[in-house]
């Protein structure tokens, strides 16, 4: 895949850097109901030093509109909606505000900047008539991503619906060469770790049978009509190979074709492996903060519980978890690295210090030394390491899962479906509903944290617990940086152990980015459906919501 290198000029003494707006990071979450609308939730990391708002531009909807469109951010604030929304006010008019901008040809989605630098805003709003009737099948066709001249450094789209998606969905993705486009575990996935240039946008293209949903809006042409118009002027992925990579490729497959059957049973097992065990939970999105720390003050079953009640969004944040957990208990050190000179970066390292007791735990920590060679890990070392053994560091994971499954199965808190066919396994009592009120409250709490007026002492005795739940919830970084602002005198002589919260946050991140690229790697190739697993470049013309802009003003 390409990648984009950005030069960053620095100044000395007298000189100032002005950083130009852009996207860190856009997550879209899709939800397709029953009737074919879609619920969209458009969560964008945005940095910002100038201009007053953003935007995101769809046009040509035909007789889609856009509703319930909501928006607020990291800050905690909600925005108030403006009616009619006025693209030429000041940062000040349109703090913590947002609307539509009608245009002849689409809509603008718009909310103020509100504050420069880098904080993550959440939309919220609904596409009517997402999916239309074929004369053959039904489609979705939108540019979901579409062109712009600000920086967009990586994506992530999910795409999903009550009834999970056959892996052999034909789907295909258009706009940006090698990305990933393909059906996971019952998801539509569309991302990449690549930045997108200015000219690139993002396009899902998706055929699902006839009456697969209760979709309204008719279109007098069958599904090859939008293929070849897709198609057109694209250019598809090819992963060029020389002879004698693919001579060696056909050897290593005969010779560790039991490694092959291996990951087959692996991802068999997996079957999306956090968030879809249990069935028949109750899930409360806006449970009552919850100030103690549930789960008998276990993170892994911590890990489990919120998995399932969508107070976790990614497997591996279990990950840095444990690191903290590690780092509280003394099996692990860091060790900082100072390096002189203007352009020297510092490094930062762990030092395995002592196996842990824990036997899963202890098997990540073999992992570990093992990548190290040493016992001093560097964390390139262990990004390479799990680069190329993801299978065995994402089968860890899945153990974590089922000894989980089997410690609550045994305690009687979930129980045997008893249902003959079910996607659902297991499915919870009114025991796990509760514990999971807890979670979805402690996330809520310690996501608030800074807005919350009432602080309570035992608040500070619980903040190095309290962040390594936060890291379970993918927030540790956020949560760490509002203890240090509200409790300055007491983190004073805590300054080093507040260093390493960071630093691990920053090496977990790094560390296990890997494992989810590898999945996607291995998925997008194993994907033989639609488009094949990666998205071409170009092409997607007259899709729905295409030929419009994001950026900001």
């Amino acid at each position: 895949m390409k990648r984009v290198i950005y030069s960053f000029i620095l100044f000395f003494i007298g000189n100032v850097v002005v950083l130009a707006n852009s996207y860190d990071l856009i997550d879209m979450d899709i939800y397709i109901d029953s009737n074919g609308d879609a619920h969209i939730k458009e969560n964008i990391t945005y940095s910002s030093s100038s201009n007053t708002e953003i935007y995101h531009f769809y046009v040509d909807m035909g007789n889609s509109t856009i509703t319930n469109f909501t928006v607020k951010d990291s800050t905690g604030r909600d925005y108030t909606y403006i009616n009619p929304w006025n693209v030429n006010g000041s940062l000040a008019d349109k703090s913590y505000k947002y609307g539509y901008n009608y245009v002849s040809d689409g809509v603008e989605l718009c909310l103020g900047i509100s504050h420069y630098g880098k904080y993550t805003y959440y939309l919220s709003y609904t596409i009517t008539d997402f999916v239309k009737n074929l004369t053959d099948s039904q489609l979705v066709y939108w540019q979901l991503i579409p062109p712009s001249n600000e920086k967009r450094l990586k994506y992530d789209i999910t795409i999903s619906a009550d009834q999970s998606f056959a892996d052999n969905l034909d789907v295909w993705g258009f706009g940006d060469y090698g990305a990933y486009a393909y059906v996971d575990n019952g998801y539509i996935t569309l991302a990449s770790d690549d930045s997108l240039a200015s000219d690139e946008y993002v396009t899902v293209l998706v055929k699902f049978p006839s009456n697969y949903f209760n979709a309204d809006d008719n279109l007098n042409h069958d599904f090859n009509y939008y293929l070849e118009m897709a198609q057109e002027g694209s250019t598809a992925y090819s992963e060029k190979t020389s002879l004698i990579s693919k001579i060696i490729v056909v050897i290593v497959q005969i010779i560790f074709w039991g490694t092959i059957v291996y990951l087959v049973y692996i991802s068999a097992r997996s079957a999306k492996p956090f968030g879809s065990r249990v069935g028949n939970k109750k899930i409360e999105k806006d449970s009552p903060y919850f100030r103690d720390l549930p789960c008998d003050k276990d993170i892994k079953k911590c890990y489990f519980i919120g998995s399932e009640y969508n107070a976790v969004n990614k497997d591996t944040n279990l990950f840095g978890a444990i690191l903290l957990k590690w780092l509280k208990s003394g099996n692990i050190e860091i060790i900082k690295i100072e390096k002189n000179g203007l352009f020297k970066k510092d490094e930062n390292r762990i030092k395995l210090v002592a196996e842990v007791d824990d036997p899963l735990e202890n098997e990540l920590y073999k992992y570990m030394y093992k990548a190290s060679r040493d016992g001093i890990l560097e964390s390139k070392e262990f990004e390479k390491w799990c680069k190329n053994n993801y299978y065995k560091i994402y089968n860890w994971f899945i153990k974590i899962i089922d000894a989980e499954i089997k410690y609550y199965l045994d305690k009687g808190i979930i129980i045997n479906n008893p249902k003959k066919v079910s996607l659902k396994k297991y499915v919870a009592t009114p025991a796990f509903d509760e514990e999971g009120k807890k979670v979805v409250g402690l996330k809520r709490y310690l996501n608030d944290f800074g807005s919350i007026k009432e602080k309570k002492p035992i608040e500070v005795k619980l903040w190095q617990e309290y962040l390594m739940f936060a890291q379970i919830f993918g927030i540790a970084d956020k949560v760490a940086k509002e203890f240090k602002e509200l409790y300055p005198e007491y983190l004073e002589n805590f300054e080093d152990q507040y260093s390493d919260i960071l630093i691990l946050n920053t090496f977990s991140y790094h560390s296990v980015g890997q494992i989810s690229k590898a999945r996607h790697d291995a998925a997008a190739r194993n994907y033989s459906a639609g488009g094949g697993g990666f998205s071409a470049g170009g092409g997607g013309g007259g899709s729905f919501g295409g030929g419009g802009s994001m950026g900001s003003r």
